[in-house]
């Protein structure tokens, strides 16, 4: 039987400003951590989120996509200050 394995993920990315403390950082299965950096890479919520709505584009009414991306992109997605904690940033 595979031993699981666990590890710190950040929720901000280092990589785009997140601070290396317990307000930023999850305890999570290795292999969850590797799922979300395999298909987020590194990016912040807005756009982790554009991703996962243009993978469901298809099955999507395109209302409901546009609206969802309006209001993602209604502000600018890569500033941290405007959807994260201050303590989560660095």
């Amino acid at each position: 039987m595979k031993e699981i394995t666990y590890s710190h993920h950040h929720i901000l990315p280092r990589s785009q400003h997140g601070a290396n403390n317990d307000s930023n950082i999850e305890i999570i299965r290795d292999v969850q951590h590797r799922a979300i950096h395999t298909l987020f890479e590194n990016k912040m919520i807005a756009e982790q989120l554009i991703r996962t709505i243009n993978l469901s584009e298809k099955a999507l009414r395109d209302d409901v996509r546009t609206r969802l991306i309006e209001t993602l992109t209604s502000r600018n997605i890569y500033d941290p200050y405007l959807r994260y904690k201050g303590n989560c940033i660095d």
